[in-house]
């Protein structure tokens, strides 16, 4: 994991960026469709989706962990997104 933390405000579409903040939100998707398992993070700045691909569970990503995640940012409609990030467990929830 990279030392130096970007705010997520700051980000912008296809930047490595490594970020720290807690989990606010998570989101699963339904048995009938394809595995994902979404986290929201904020870092007070702002907030980024982090998805898990092909996973419907991740180990300690639930709402109030502390994490660092690290990964390349994609555009989205709504707010950016990191796929498949590398992670950090700072604090459990």
């Amino acid at each position: 994991m990279s030392q130096a933390r970007d705010h997520i405000v700051d980000v912008r579409p296809r930047d490595h960026a490594c970020v720290e903040g807690r989990i606010v939100a998570i989101r699963v998707e339904p048995h009938d469709a394809p595995p994902q398992f979404a986290a929201q993070v904020d870092d007070g700045t702002g907030r980024i989706d982090v998805i898990f691909m092909g996973r419907r569970a991740v180990p300690g990503i639930e709402p109030g962990a502390h994490v660092v995640v690290e990964g390349t940012v994609c555009a989205a409609q709504a707010l950016p997104r990191i796929f498949n990030p590398a992670y950090q467990l700072l604090t459990p929830a």
